[in-house]
């Protein structure tokens, strides 16, 4: 009888801790609080990073002459707001890195809106986080500045990811201001972690909130990959009587969560009658590229009625390496009756570099019967890819640079070679540059440009030379770096 007391006791003594030591692990599990508004700590100042040196080196090829490095130094240093706003143009357009110190320097001192904006456009494409003080202190008071720059701002911070804007951001987007709302929400989006995206579920609760702006709540949610709000967001999509915006913008935020229990979720949801939430159950299921239920229903909706969900598909099936739609993509690139979806396709085939897709773009480059506008894609995607029909581009390259009545076709290889350029391109660029067509010699110089091959050089010198080269002339003498009297004088 006293070991069955003794057995009792010592398993409810047992049973107490147990209990007591649940309980503690229950404690321990954090609980997600929503964040809140407040003033945003400035953080210091600080210079530009180190320049990318290749970076540097090719943006430095792309440069006509060898002065204009140092002119841009001038023109940044010295120049008026226009002539600085439009090289700021061209050095984003050709993400050159070389100037970093002087146009941080001439950020401290403009005054130009113009030129704040574009500064700021200029740090957010080399995610330089030296212009994170003003960013900062502009959001936690931005109502005096232009739009333009308090969009532009928003941007860098959600490009350096700096998360010390999130209390400025958050007051932003509390004070509901029409012109500051989406950007904040996209910016919280792009830098905030559970504790903000709890907060943007919780604000999705208010009863006063457009339909609007409650799509973009949703749309921003599962950019913070916070799994706290899954709940919440499948409630949203599987109700029927929300917003069809919202619930699209739900199943997107699913994906982006990429839990996997989301997959037979949006997989049930592909049957909905309204294409535009398809498109976007398609956009969730494209973060699942190796679930095989996934990648089924993208199959299927290469072959969907709607051309948005198509779309959708091709593009997903292409990001996803799903080589197994490459018939069903053959199939559209032959038959689809909307063109995008055609060069969606090819796009697509040509990408994932199987020899049934490749074989079948290289038959319809050279089939006789297909237009030289699909030529004209086919072309595109294949020197991208890099993968196949480079041999086959060439002679067709040198059959048409002769043939006045595919000139279109001509310039377009020309300009796609000049993307790429390669030694094995040579030949059909000395071509052009013999040619008697101007704009083929200026496609020919584009060519030129990108390498400048010794062996070419002659061709351009006698382009330089010729009297009646017009603009051809001056572009010729400036990519051989000599004076216009010099050409003259001979």
């Amino acid at each position: 009888m006293k070991k069955i007391i003794l057995f009792l006791l010592i398993f409810s003594l047992l049973g107490v801790c147990f209990a007591q030591n649940s309980q503690e692990s229950d404690n321990d599990t954090p609980t997600v609080v929503a964040s809140k508004g407040g003033y945003a700590e400035v953080p210091p100042a600080k210079r530009p990073l180190p320049i990318d040196q290749e970076k540097a080196a090719a943006a430095a090829e792309k440069d006509e002459t060898p002065k204009d490095e140092e002119n841009n130094r001038n023109t940044i240093r010295y120049g008026l707001p226009s002539e600085i706003s439009s090289l700021l143009d061209t050095l984003l357009k050709n993400d050159d890195p070389r100037f970093t110190e002087e146009i941080y320097d001439l950020f401290q001192v403009t005054k130009s809106s113009t030129i704040k904006e574009k500064v700021l456009k200029y740090f957010t494409n080399l995610k330089d986080p030296c212009l994170e003080d003003y960013a900062v202190d502009l959001l936690n008071d931005p109502y005096d500045e232009k739009n333009d720059v308090v969009k532009a701002a928003f941007q860098y911070i959600s490009a350096v990811k700096t998360t010390a804007a999130i209390p400025a951001v958050i007051t932003l987007i509390e004070s509901e201001n029409e012109n500051y709302f989406n950007d904040a929400i996209s910016t919280l989006g792009d830098i905030g972690g559970p504790e903000e995206a709890m907060f943007l579920v919780e604000y999705l609760d208010r009863d006063d909130l457009s339909d609007a702006q409650r799509q973009t709540l949703m749309r921003n949610c599962g950019k913070m990959h916070a799994v706290e709000t899954w709940d919440k967001l499948v409630d949203i999509l599987t109700d029927e009587d929300e917003n069809t915006f919202v619930r699209m913008y739900a199943a997107e935020s699913l994906g982006l969560m990429e839990v996997e229990k989301s997959v037979p979720v949006l997989v049930d949801q592909f049957d909905a009658t309204d294409p535009n939430l398809r498109q976007y159950v398609i956009k969730g299921l494209s973060h699942f590229p190796n679930v095989i239920e996934a990648r089924a229903v993208i199959i299927q909706g290469i072959r969907d009625e709607h051309w948005r969900v198509r779309q959708e598909a091709i593009r997903t099936a292409k990001e996803n390496d799903n080589k197994d739609a490459v018939p069903y993509l053959i199939y559209r690139a032959k038959n689809d009756s909307e063109k995008l979806i055609k060069e969606e396709s090819f796009t697509a085939i040509a990408a994932l570099n199987t020899d049934e897709g490749n074989d079948f773009l290289i038959e319809q480059l050279l089939d006789k019967k297909v237009a030289d506008g699909t030529k004209k894609k086919i072309v595109e995607v294949l020197l991208k890819e890099d993968h196949a029909g480079e041999k086959e581009i060439i002679e067709v390259a040198k059959s048409v640079v002769t043939d006045d009545k595919r000139k279109d076709f001509r310039y377009a290889i020309g300009r796609e070679m000049a993307k790429n350029y390669k030694s094995s391109y040579d030949e059909v660029t000395a071509m052009y540059l013999q040619s008697k067509d101007a704009t083929t010699v200026s496609v020919g110089l584009d060519m030129y440009k990108q390498k400048k091959p010794s062996n070419l050089e002659a061709y351009v010198n006698t382009i330089a030379n010729d009297k009646k080269a017009s603009s051809n002339k001056t572009r010729a003498q400036k990519l051989l770096g000599i004076e216009e009297e010099e050409t003259d004088a001979k």
